[in-house]
């Protein structure tokens, strides 16, 4: 008789902390929805490119907006520069941050965060030939991200990988979820 109380006892307490995993995790899930993404990759005829993030974020309540935002604010340099240390060792290349901003201001609602980033060694550059790429890292498409590459005006598109949905002058365009991994984009002097 009394294993079978401690038996329902340790069913009770097993249950108890499963309700407890499953309410841990359901809130630990993002409080916001991203509503659009863009990048902009910024090259010339050296290692170095500028990339521009501005990405929209739709929060659930004003209260967790203004929370995001101000940890945001806190963190977001340490972070991006931890997150480019990690992406160099995981790609074996070493990706410099020689100078980032960023900002997030408050449009409508939406939480619009803008992150200008200056990085060395993100061109390879071999003879006439510059090489843009950081390995194989995924990008997280949202059906409203755009990713542009600008190429310097005067160069030549030797290839792209995975091919733009749209390419004109020196801008290569991947939209909506089109691009699932960072690009690989060479081009050359005329």
């Amino acid at each position: 008789m009394q294993n079978k109380t401690f038996m329902y006892i340790l069913i009770l307490v097993v249950i108890v902390f499963l309700i407890f995993d499953l309410f841990t995790v359901f809130n630990r899930r993002p409080k916001f929805d991203i509503t659009f993404y863009k990048t902009v990759v910024e090259t010339d005829y050296s290692d170095t490119a500028t990339i521009t993030t501005i990405a929209g974020l739709s929060f659930k309540d004003e209260k967790s907006m203004y929370e995001y935002k101000e940890s945001y604010t806190n963190a977001s340099s340490k972070t991006f520069l931890n997150y480019f240390e990690q992406i160099s060792k995981e790609i074996g290349k070493t990706i410099t941050v020689v100078s980032y901003e960023n900002s997030a201001k408050e449009r409508a609602g939406i939480l619009e965060i803008e992150e200008i980033a200056v990085l060395k060694n993100l061109v390879d550059v071999s003879n006439n030939t510059y090489t843009l790429n950081m390995g194989n890292i995924q990008i997280n498409p949202n059906p409203n991200s755009l990713f542009i590459v600008y190429i310097p005006k005067d160069g030549i598109l030797v290839s792209s990988n995975p091919t733009p949905t749209s390419f004109e002058n020196n801008k290569l365009s991947w939209d909506g979820e089109s691009l699932k991994n960072f690009p690989t984009v060479i081009y050359r002097r005329k």
